[in-house]
């Protein structure tokens, strides 16, 4: 099988978690490229979670760059350019927000959010990192 070369520069990706679905989530990332013909190349950059020692054997189990325990750090980063959320419902809120105030291209996990207020919330905060590009 021949894939298409992807151009210009890799997306690098976060992944928030790293739970059933961070494992479900890291083989979509590696195997999109087989999947749809993307226009550029995922890099699968950092995972993050809050027991240092088992995100690390995540990380390397599921073909990650490198491990991190402060998620806010990692949003923060120049080289991160997509956050994707697999942590439990109750702070997809608080870290999607904060990721697209950081101007990052977010994926969330369903559930969105426990309620609806943060649904609302998220919305909001899509809404105004949509009218710089982010997604």
């Amino acid at each position: 099988m021949t894939l298409r070369r992807a151009q210009g520069p890799a997306l690098r990706v976060a992944m928030i978690g790293y739970g059933f679905m961070g494992a479900a989530h890291s083989v979509g990332w590696r195997q999109a490229p087989r999947m749809f013909d993307l226009p550029r190349a995922v890099e699968m950059t950092v995972v993050v979670g809050r027991n240092a020692d088992a995100v690390a054997s995540a990380a390397e189990k599921w073909g990650w760059a490198e491990s991190a325990t402060d998620w806010r750090e990692v949003i923060a980063r120049d080289d991160i350019d997509i956050v994707d959320i697999v942590t439990p419902g109750d702070s997809h809120a608080e870290i999607a927000i904060a990721a697209l105030e950081a101007g990052k291209h977010v994926l969330c996990e369903k559930p969105l959010a426990n309620t609806v207020a943060e649904a609302e919330a998220m919305a909001e905060a899509a809404e105004r990192a949509r009218a710089r590009g982010i997604r």
